[in-house]
């Protein structure tokens, strides 16, 4: 949590040390005094380069912010039922899927783990031969 607002705060401190510079600049001219720009021209710049590093600032911490939320909030505890592999949230009671697509924004599908496979395959091998076997004393 710390870290998190440390990373917002070291943002912060960045783009308005940028937007102070770019205006420091434009007001004595540091950098026009190498470069002997129209001084008027070079206000003009330096101001449009300051709002729009502001804008960008701007929109950099928002989402900085926005994502520091959304994180604290997955922190949360997970309430998952023991029998029916439902989970709670916001006082409901859903499935996994629902959960995970509605809450995170994860698209499910499904699949077979290796273990699961391995344990089908035994149980076929061993299995069908049973029902071969079954199959024709059935037909005589």
């Amino acid at each position: 949590m710390r870290k998190h607002f440390a990373i917002l705060l070291a943002q912060v401190l960045v783009y308005v040390l940028m937007v102070i510079f770019i205006f420091a600049n434009a007001e004595y001219q540091f950098i026009g005094l190498y470069l002997k720009a129209d001084s008027e021209y070079a206000k003009s710049t330096a101001y449009l380069g300051a709002c729009l590093i502001a804008l960008v600032g701007t929109i950099s911490i928002w989402l900085t912010w926005y994502y520091i939320n959304k994180s604290n909030s997955m922190r949360d505890m997970l309430v998952i039922c023991a029998w029916t592999h439902r989970v709670k949230t916001h006082g409901k009671w859903v499935s996994l899927e629902d959960f995970f697509t509605e809450q995170l924004g994860y698209v499910i599908s499904h699949g077979l783990s290796d273990k699961k496979l391995a344990e089908l395959r035994q149980e076929v091998d061993t299995d069908f031969p049973k029902l071969k076997l079954d199959t024709k004393k059935r037909e005589m």
